[in-house]
């Protein structure tokens, strides 16, 4: 009989590394050289910005400080993922469908960096040339359709990917319907923040790196200054930024930022608008019960078409994110366990939840 299966059920995605942390400490899983295959409507790909690389070592530490968008690059520097599958579903852009070889290292603060000239990395300012103790892994994007369409082509890629390859299999359920929160948080507030803080490739590095650092410094000063005051604390770069980019194209963005600010304040995760500055290239797209079933039926061809089972198995509810409904949980949840049940030798206490 085959080997048992084991399965993590937690919420939060982050916490998904520590389940793979025990499995490691007791053996049930390999040390390194592990492939993580990636179900989920974001990458999850993001660099940590507050802790050290020094401090990986001290896992207790190391999890308390990531969170649901960082989770997986740690694990991948310390060798334990050598290679990543995101797979996601068609409403997500963050990376495009492809293959790639992303190069992590240490910058001369200490902190994780990637050479990577991916606009993912570039965006939240992760590009760094020059890395010390810098590692490589492949990254491969597969885009699944959530219509009825022919898969046979991404079936082919990653059964090839995964050849001869021990792997983890990874969902969150968000991968079959999804929200951006900050979209109903903050109303039409929201095209406010993103039409003037969202990433841009101006054509060349350098200056497209300039210019983000601006937009992130200008958000910042807006988020954390008296709005009448905000002109006063900018350089001269950001006043630039400032005067073409908000007051000109939003005549009214002091009533637009006082307003999000107090909606944003209401909210009990969100502290103030720079992080939602930051996220608003988030996905949105809301699936109909219709398209949640072909994307699980594509999954199902997907995992079935490859030659191996998981060496572990993790599901990830995002209840408390907000990026999906209890109500499309709890039906992508047990169509979920259903179908792990069916696909592979897994504990037989993984239950549904009661709808």
């Amino acid at each position: 009989m085959a080997r048992r299966i084991n399965v993590g059920l937690v919420d939060d995605h982050n916490e998904a590394l520590n389940f793979y942390y025990k499995l490691i400490a007791r053996k049930k899983i390999p040390f390194k050289g592990l492939c993580l295959v990636h179900f989920d409507s974001h990458p999850d790909l993001a660099l940590p910005e507050t802790i050290p690389v020094s401090q990986f070592t001290d896992r207790q530490e190391l999890l308390e400080n990531l969170t649901i968008s960082d989770w997986i690059l740690p694990a991948v520097y310390q060798l334990h993922f050598t290679s990543v599958v995101w797979i996601k579903p068609p409403w997500s852009s963050q990376i495009s469908a492809g293959e790639y070889e992303v190069e992590l290292g240490i910058d001369d603060s200490g902190f994780l960096k990637t050479s990577s000239k991916l606009p993912y990395y570039l965006s939240d300012l992760g590009f760094k040339d020059g890395l010390k103790d810098a590692r490589k892994f492949k990254l491969y994007v597969i885009e699944v359709p959530n219509l009825e369409e022919d898969i046979s082509a991404q079936c082919k890629t990653l059964r090839k990917i995964l050849q001869n390859q021990q792997w983890c299999l990874d969902f969150d359920m968000d991968f079959y319907s999804t929200q951006n929160p900050f979209m109903d948080l903050l109303g039409h507030h929201f095209e406010f923040i993103d039409s003037i803080f969202r990433y841009r490739d101006l054509g060349d590095l350098s200056e497209s790196l300039e210019f983000r650092k601006t937009q992130l410094d200008c958000l910042k000063e807006l988020c954390c200054t008296v709005d009448d005051k905000v002109e006063q604390n900018l350089s001269e770069r950001q006043k630039e930024f400032f005067c073409s980019e908000v007051k000109l194209k939003f005549p009214n963005w002091q009533d637009s930022l006082k307003e999000a600010k107090l909606l944003a304040k209401d909210d009990e995760y969100i502290t103030d608008l720079f992080y939602i500055g930051q996220q608003t290239e988030l996905p949105h797209h809301l699936s109909t019960k219709s398209e949640i079933k072909t994307l699980l039926t594509n999954t199902e061809s997907l995992l079935n078409s490859l030659q191996s089972a998981p060496v572990a198995i993790t599901l990830a509810r995002s209840e408390f994110d907000e990026y999906s409904t209890q109500e499309t949980l709890d039906f992508v949840h047990c169509e979920l366990v259903c179908l792990i049940k069916k696909l592979y030798n897994v504990q037989s206490d993984l239950e549904c939840p009661k709808l």
